[in-house]
């Protein structure tokens, strides 16, 4: 036999090998509707393997609304959804059986951004603060912040204008087409080193919320119990691997790329808060559904109705717990 008769044989039979590994990975779609620093435990467990690691063949959609995100979930187009709560309690408002399966941010971590002109909270009278969307969770978290500093939109004649995802927040805020909004902490240390002050940062403040986290149909929990514990396992590996300090250099390299971040130095200064954003307390927050639902049922009066406590399901991560996973997992990257 020559030597590319051995070569072609030999990838061949790998290719027949991964063909297989690949048949034994279930496909699972998750979506996700912000583009910010925060989803690095996604990014992580997609481009560190985690998902394969753990029997999923994962497929990540990025949509731009969180409306339109719950109807990718409704249609059963989309399995997993990856964001903060507003359209699980949306959903379930109008009928959907949706449930919250894990919460990865419990509190309010964004920082105000502003023009330079603006110096104090109450210079934000009568100007344009900019939101991803009206009704998602970066507009409840502008409502919370706006409330903490002691601004009234309605009193204050501030206009909320939905713009886009964050980093066309921040394209317009440079643009001088909105006079402040709320970011996560990378865009903000970008947009500082661009001369745009910080003006507020909301973690001091302790409000609970549920920002970000998994959740996914009652019926697609009930039916695919084991591929939503593989996705959640993935996930938490990611949380744990963006959490461990040795991980920092990884973490900073995978953020600049899924951003499209140039600069390193922004990324690095805005590293710190991104261990704030990210939470090892897995359970969602009541206290923090109720944050969402006091808001959203302004525009939604059937909000009112809903006992959100009764849209967590606690299952999975109850499982894991009592395997001992997510103990073994925090300690092996040196978070216990």
């Amino acid at each position: 036999m020559t030597i590319l008769s051995v070569i072609l044989a030999a990838l061949v039979a790998l290719s027949l090998i991964s063909g297989a590994v690949a048949q034994t990975r279930t496909r699972v779609v998750i979506g996700y509707s912000a583009m910010q620093a925060p989803n690095a435990p996604l990014w992580i467990a997609k481009d560190q393997g985690f998902f394969a690691k753990y029997g999923t063949d994962a497929e990540l959609v990025f949509v731009r609304s969180t409306s339109v995100l719950t109807a990718g979930m409704l249609s059963g187009y989309i399995d997993i959804d990856y964001s903060g709560a507003t359209g699980l309690i949306s959903a379930a408002a109008n009928g959907a059986d949706m449930r919250a399966i894990a919460s990865f941010g419990s509190r309010l971590t964004h920082v105000l951004v502003v023009r330079p002109e603006i110096k104090d909270p109450k210079d934000l009278r009568g100007k344009r603060v900019g939101v991803v969307s009206i009704g998602g969770t970066q507009w409840i978290t502008t409502k919370l912040g706006l409330q903490h500093v002691g601004i009234d939109e309605q009193q204050h004649n501030v206009r909320i204008l939905a713009i886009g995802d964050q980093t066309i927040l921040k394209k317009a805020l440079e643009a001088g087409n909105i006079d402040a909004a709320f970011f996560n902490g990378v865009l903000a240390q970008e947009l500082k080193q661009k001369g745009f002050p910080i003006l507020v940062e909301l973690s001091h403040a302790e409000i609970p919320t549920v920002r970000l986290g998994i959740s996914a149909r009652k019926a697609y929990l009930q039916q695919y119990s084991d591929r939503v514990e593989n996705v959640s396992k993935a996930l938490i590996e990611g949380l744990a691997f963006v959490l461990s300090p040795s991980s920092k250099p990884v973490v900073i390299k995978t953020i600049m790329r899924w951003l499209k971040i140039n600069n390193p130095s922004a990324v690095e200064a805005g590293y710190p808060y991104l261990l704030q954003d990210l939470d090892l307390k897995l359970y969602p927050s009541v206290e923090g559904m109720r944050n969402l639902q006091r808001f959203m049922k302004s525009y939604n009066p059937r909000v009112a109705d809903l006992k959100v406590e009764d849209l967590i399901d606690s299952s999975v991560l109850r499982k894991l717990e009592e395997s001992n996973f997510i103990d073994r997992l925090y300690n092996r990257y040196g978070l216990k």
